[in-house]
This record gives C-alpha cells, sequence and structure tokens, in this order.
C-alpha cells in the first residue's frame, strides 16, 4: 500500500473534513489522517491517487500534492 500526503487549502471546517473523507471513502481510499488543509490517504494501489485527486476536485476543493 501507498500512502499520500495531500495539501487542501479551502478544507478548513470539520463538514469540509467530512464531505473530502467520505468522497475519499466512495473511491476506495481510507483516511490515515485529517486537519485542517491536510490529509494523508493510503492507497490499495498507486492507480486510485489520480481518481481520488479528481473525486475531491470534483466535489469542490482544490488539492495540491505534496
Amino acid at each position: 500500500m501507498e500512502t499520500i500526503k495531500l495539501t487542501i487549502p479551502n478544507m478548513k471546517s470539520s463538514h469540509c473534513q467530512m464531505t473530502v473523507t467520505n468522497v475519499v471513502k466512495l473511491v476506495g481510499g481510507n483516511i490515515k489522517s485529517i486537519g485542517p488543509a491536510e490529509v494523508e490517504i493510503e492507497l490499495i494501489n498507486g492507480s486510485m491517487k489520480k481518481e481520488i485527486i479528481n473525486a475531491i476536485e470534483k466535489a469542490g476543493y482544490v488539492v495540491v500534492n505534496d
């Protein structure tokens, strides 16, 4: 498994964090840690990375890949 760390500048409130958590789960990722503007996601396989980023962006968030 691979872990990725993403910066999401406009994910500040707990509501935004819950939205991102739900989006990641729907795509099949696992949240390792989440906080204001940052999330660590455990991927089942590396090919999920782009799919997860696209899903988060589709939910209205800006993703900066660290």
